[in-house]
C-alpha cells in the first residue's frame, strides 16, 4: 500500500534530455529567464514558471510554464492530433506588473497558468489552439475577465510555437488570452476565428485587466474605436503621434456638432466643448475629448435620433450602401497624396493617418459628409 501511495505521489517529469530541449527553446525564442518560480509540492506534474523580464525589443514580462508538457494529454486518436499531446503555456504582462505581490490582483496570472497546466490531468482531456476554458468567476476582484483562450504566441517568431524533443515528439507552446464572459459565449457560438476577427486591432497580446470588451452588450453601438487606428501606429512603428489615430473621428464629431446631431446628454456633459466648436474658436481639440472622455470611441449613444440614423446609414462598413465614412477617409487620402504617394512604402497601407490634421482636411471631408447627408435626407423623406 505504501509503495502504491508513493507511486501516486511521483509526478510526471521530463527526462533530462527533454528538459534541456525545452529550456533551450524557451531561452532562444522567448528570452533568458533569470528567475524561476519553483513549485514546492507537485503531486502529478511539476510546473515551474519561468519569468522573462522586459527587453528593449519586447517591453513586457513573459511567464512560461515548464513541466506541463511532461504529461501526454488525451488527444483524439488520429494521426493529425498525435503531435498535439504535449503543451506548455505562456502569457504576457505589462512591464510594471508586481510579481512579488501575493495579492490576488497581482498573483492571478501565475495561479491561472498552474490551473490550466493541470487541467488535462484532472479532467482527462487536452488543450490546444482555440480552446476556451471558463473560470466561472473573475480572476480577481478588480476585473471582469473570467475565461481563457489558447492561441499561438503571436508576438514571437513562428518557430516559437513548437519545440522538438530529442526522441522526435514535440511540445506546443500556446499563449493564454483572458476573455470576458460575453467573448466566451461568442466564441462558443461562432468559433475562435470569428472572435479573432472581432479582436483584430483591438486586443493586444499583453494582458490588460480593464481592456476593451469586444463583445460587450453595447458593442454593436460602437461606430469607431481608437484601438483600430492607434494600434497600427504602435505595431508598425509609424513616425506619428498616437493622437493621429483620432483625426478622422474628430472630424466626424465636429461636423455632427455643427449640424445639431448630438444627444441631449452629450450637450449637457460637454457644454464648453460644444460652445467652442460652434463658435469656431479653435480652443477645443476633439481628438482629446474622444481619447480622454469617450474612452477612445464614437458610439451611437452620443448622437440624437437623426444623428444615429445618419451614422447607421453612412459610418458603417456593412451598411449595404455604396459609400461609408471610413472609405471616404481613405479616398481623401488617395486624392491628397496621389495614387503613387498613397501606396508608398513609408505609409505601410495607413496613408489616411498621415493626412495633416488641419482646416484643409476638415473642409475636404466636410464635402463628403455634406453630400452623403443630403442623400440620406432624401431617402429619409422618401420613406
Amino acid at each position: 500500500m505504501e509503495q502504491e501511495q508513493n507511486a501516486q505521489m511521483t509526478p510526471e517529469l521530463y527526462t533530462e534530455e527533454q528538459l534541456d530541449a525545452v529550456e533551450t527553446h524557451i531561452t532562444r525564442w522567448f528570452g533568458e529567464y533569470p528567475t524561476v518560480l519553483h513549485e514546492v509540492f507537485s503531486p502529478d506534474i511539476h510546473v515551474d514558471i519561468c519569468i522573462i523580464p522586459p527587453s528593449p525589443e519586447r517591453n513586457w514580462v513573459t511567464l512560461v510554464t515548464e513541466g506541463m508538457g511532461a504529461h501526454r494529454m488525451h488527444v483524439p486518436e488520429d494521426p493529425e492530433s498525435a503531435p498535439l499531446a504535449r503543451a506548455e503555456l505562456l502569457l504576457c504582462l505589462p512591464p510594471d506588473w508586481n510579481l512579488d505581490s501575493e495579492a490576488e490582483k497581482d498573483y492571478w496570472p501565475i495561479r491561472l497558468l498552474k490551473q490550466l497546466a493541470r487541467l488535462p490531468l484532472e479532467c482527462d482531456t487536452w488543450l490546444g489552439w482555440g480552446h476556451t476554458i471558463d473560470n466561472q468567476e473573475p480572476f480577481a476582484e478588480n476585473m471582469a475577465l473570467s475565461g481563457s483562450m489558447l492561441l499561438d504566441p503571436g508576438a514571437y517568431e513562428e518557430e516559437a510555437c513548437v519545440c522538438a524533443l530529442p526522441e522526435g515528439e514535440t511540445v506546443n507552446f500556446y499563449q493564454v488570452i483572458p476573455l470576458y464572459p460575453e467573448e466566451m459565449e461568442f466564441k462558443v457560438a461562432y468559433g475562435a476565428d470569428a472572435l479573432l476577427d472581432r479582436m483584430a486591432g483591438a486586443i493586444d497580446h499583453v494582458i490588460a485587466p480593464d481592456r476593451y470588451n469586444v463583445c460587450a452588450p453595447d458593442i454593436l453601438m460602437v461606430m469607431d474605436w481608437e484601438g483600430w487606428h492607434v494600434s497600427s501606429i504602435r505595431e508598425k512603428h509609424l513616425p506619428l503621434p498616437e493622437i493621429a489615430g483620432y483625426n478622422h473621428m474628430a472630424i466626424y464629431l465636429r461636423w455632427c456638432i455643427e449640424h445639431g446631431l448630438m444627444s441631449e446628454a452629450f450637450q449637457k456633459d460637454y457644454p464648453e466643448e460644444m460652445a467652442s466648436v460652434l463658435a469656431g474658436d479653435g480652443r477645443t481639440d476633439l481628438r482629446e475629448l474622444i481619447r480622454d472622455e469617450l474612452d477612445g470611441r464614437l458610439y451611437q449613444g452620443i448622437f440624437n435620433k437623426e444623428g444615429q440614423a445618419f451614422a447607421a446609414y453612412y459610418y458603417d462598413h456593412g451598411n449595404g450602401n455604396d459609400c461609408c465614412y471610413p472609405a471616404d477617409v481613405d479616398d481623401y487620402a488617395m486624392h491628397y497624396f496621389g495614387e503613387k504617394g498613397y501606396h508608398s512604402p513609408e505609409f505601410q497601407d495607413e496613408a489616411y493617418l498621415f493626412v495633416p490634421f488641419d482646416e484643409t482636411y476638415y473642409q475636404g471631408m466636410k464635402a463628403y459628409l455634406e453630400r452623403h447627408y443630403a442623400d440620406f435626407q432624401k431617402k429619409e423623406n422618401a420613406s
